[in-house]
């Protein structure tokens, strides 16, 4: 992985407190199953119930 690859990865998994060695890098990649979702294809993994709000259930 090239160093701007981890500084991307930086901001998701240390909430940029610190830097990923290459290694922890390497590590997310491959066992994160998240890795490389954004936020749109992680919205369709929330039950749309979720977005109705409280109220919409009363």
């Amino acid at each position: 992985m090239d160093r701007e690859e981890i500084r991307a990865m930086e901001p998701k998994y240390t909430g940029n407190t610190r830097h990923l060695t290459e290694g922890e890098a390497e590590e997310i990649k491959h066992t994160d199953p998240t890795y490389g979702d954004d936020a749109e294809s992680l919205l369709e993994h929330i039950p749309p119930v979720l977005f109705l709000g409280a109220n919409r259930l009363q």
